[in-house]
């Protein structure tokens, strides 16, 4: 192999990560990526995210429409290599951890180990969620609780700051519910993850 091949191969081998990061939820494959032909390190990468075998029927079918031919024996071989880094338990709690869904793809000795700490860091993920959604409905209380007192300040009648001060009693109600629901994640402006491994 020619100087230039090895260095194209290189290029394109280090430019998959980068592209599958830029482009995923886009196109399965890119037509330079078919026609540089790296079925085995496609299959890692592959196999290392994640992602079900049928992947690779998507990219034959998309190199297909390129005129180019999959080596999906090659791609098999890498991606059981990067299912064997995928499936860790140490990466089933990150994925967990990060929202990602699972794609059910390891098997053995380590699934159960990966599942149980896939779904810890789901619920960690979730728990945080949660928390986000509470801290955002007390920052919008609190905004219209601002606003009513603006309000309160520049009411004319009787009537209307009666209202006003009943809006204001019935939000700050709410932000005390609030604040007693955020406890239950670790505190008020605090999210402890640890609560829920």
């Amino acid at each position: 192999m020619d100087d230039k091949m090895k260095l194209w191969k290189l290029l394109t081998l280090i430019s998959i990560p980068a592209t599958l990061a830029l482009s995923s939820g886009c196109a399965v494959i890119s037509e330079n990526e078919c026609q540089a032909g790296l079925w085995y390190e496609r299959g890692i990468e592959d196999g290392a995210r994640g992602r079900s075998q049928a992947t690779v029927y998507q990219i034959a079918q998309k190199c297909h429409e390129y005129g180019v031919r999959t080596d999906t024996g090659a791609w098999q071989r890498g991606y059981e290599e990067g299912v064997e880094q995928y499936c860790t338990p140490e990466n089933g709690f990150v994925v967990g951890r990060r929202g990602r869904d699972y794609e059910g793809v390891c098997t053995g000795p380590t699934a159960d180990l990966f599942l149980a700490n896939y779904e810890r860091g789901l619920a960690v993920y979730q728990a945080e969620q949660q928390y986000a959604a509470l801290v955002s409905q007390y920052e919008a209380a609190e905004r219209e609780v601002y606003r009513v007192e603006r309000a309160l300040e520049e009411a004319e009648s009787k009537k209307e700051r009666r209202a006003l001060r009943s809006q204001r009693r019935s939000l700050l109600r709410d932000m005390r519910q609030l604040e007693a629901e955020m406890m239950a994640f670790g505190g008020f402006g605090t999210f402890n993850p640890q609560l829920f491994y």
